[in-house]
């Protein structure tokens, strides 16, 4: 099971509703498998349907994580129509596979979703999130 803050869930929420009609893209740090930190990226696609973090801001993050002793835990984005479920261009530019993937899908009637997913031989398997207060 992954923990996470409420505070942050809101977070990643609000992001990806500011950033609609694009996807939205973040990194969520932390220690195992307990996320602590949010770090909101810019997507330099400006695209409805794809996400690329800007580079230069995704290596001062890594940087800065490092001399704080964190570790990226998971990777946040948003599906802005559609659901919550991993695409095939999720699956194919997965960088990070050891990471937790976080989507958020806005397109679901009215009610945002919030899923996590860990790629595993090739296939995206669905996480247990706890939502911490």
């Amino acid at each position: 099971m992954w923990a996470m803050p409420r505070v942050i869930v809101n977070r990643i929420l609000g992001h990806a509703q500011r950033c609609a009609p694009e996807e939205c893209v973040g990194i969520l740090s932390g220690h195992g498998r307990t996320i602590a930190g949010w770090h909101p990226l810019t997507n330099t696609l400006h695209d409805s349907q794809r996400f690329l973090a800007d580079p230069g801001e995704q290596i001062t993050l890594f940087k800065q994580l490092r001399e704080q002793g964190a570790e990226l835990v998971a990777i946040y984005h948003s599906h802005p129509v559609g659901s919550g479920q991993p695409s095939i261009l999720d699956r194919e530019e997965n960088h990070y596979p050891n990471a937790l993937h976080l989507i958020v899908a806005l397109g679901t009637d009215g009610r945002l979703e919030l899923n996590g997913f860990l790629l595993i031989d090739g296939r995206f398997q669905p996480q247990e999130l706890s939502v911490t207060d």
